[in-house]
């Protein structure tokens, strides 16, 4: 089966060159492309990005407005037709080989995504303390108000077979960092089975992600996706 790697990024420019090297070594088999999804950058990340696609042809480069990951995804997504379609964080935190064991988990069911959270799981940096308690808060808060299965929905790092995305992709409003729970969501609600996988994840330096400003801001848009997906059960 053919996999295809979405890699969402707005201004990458300290990492993707690494995250790049190490994801072409450690795939180096023509059955797997690199669709690089930038969302409006400004610094050198695509010119970092451009060099390694003149040099492997299976990276391949969209430049999108700011969309957002959830919207740069849905947008790569829909160029993609590969039998396998995943996603995964530019910083790699995620190292190749564990995207590959996701890859493999899929082609016994319908999809499988990273788990930090899984008691398996193995996290050889400790990450800082108030993200491990925002994270652990807003995954609890997922699980009861969406009615999810998942430990950890936020991991960067899942792969769905292509009849999926195709289904699911229609039924998606998110465009933020709520993208992966309303991605999750939409596949439950139409009967597609996505598995939770223990991953080796590995937290690096230079996450834009704040503890506190962005899980208000995740808070309120979690919040209106209950409240559209309740909208919608109702008039359906």
């Amino acid at each position: 089966m053919r996999l295809d790697i979405v890699m969402p990024a707005h201004n990458e420019e300290q990492r993707i060159d690494r995250t790049l090297h190490a994801y072409r070594a450690a795939l180096p088999r023509a059955g797997v492309r690199f669709l690089m999804a930038l969302d409006s950058c400004s610094d050198a990340t695509p010119e970092i990005v451009g060099r390694h696609a003149r040099e492997d042809r299976r990276v391949h480069v969209f430049e999108y407005p700011k969309l957002g990951k959830g919207g740069v995804i849905t947008e790569t997504f829909r160029r993609s037709d590969a039998e396998l379609v995943g996603f995964v964080d530019a910083d790699c935190a995620t190292p190749p080989r564990e995207l590959l064991r996701l890859a493999s988990a899929t082609a016994r069911v319908d999809g499988a995504i990273g788990s930090r959270r899984h008691p398996a799981a193995l996290l050889p940096a400790r990450r800082p303390f108030a993200r491990l308690l925002t994270s652990a808060g807003f995954a609890n808060v997922v699980r009861l108000l969406m009615r999810l299965p998942y430990r950890d929905t936020q991991c960067g790092a899942k792969v769905l077979r292509r009849e999926v995305v195709d289904d699911v992709l229609p039924h998606l409003a998110a465009r933020d960092l709520l993208f992966d729970v309303d991605l999750l969501a939409a596949a439950r609600e139409r009967g597609w089975r996505v598995v939770e996988v223990p991953t080796v994840w590995i937290d690096q330096e230079g996450s834009r992600v704040s503890a506190m400003s962005d899980s208000r801001r995740m808070g309120a848009s979690l919040m209106r996706l209950w409240l559209r997906r309740r909208l919608k059960a109702v008039t359906a």
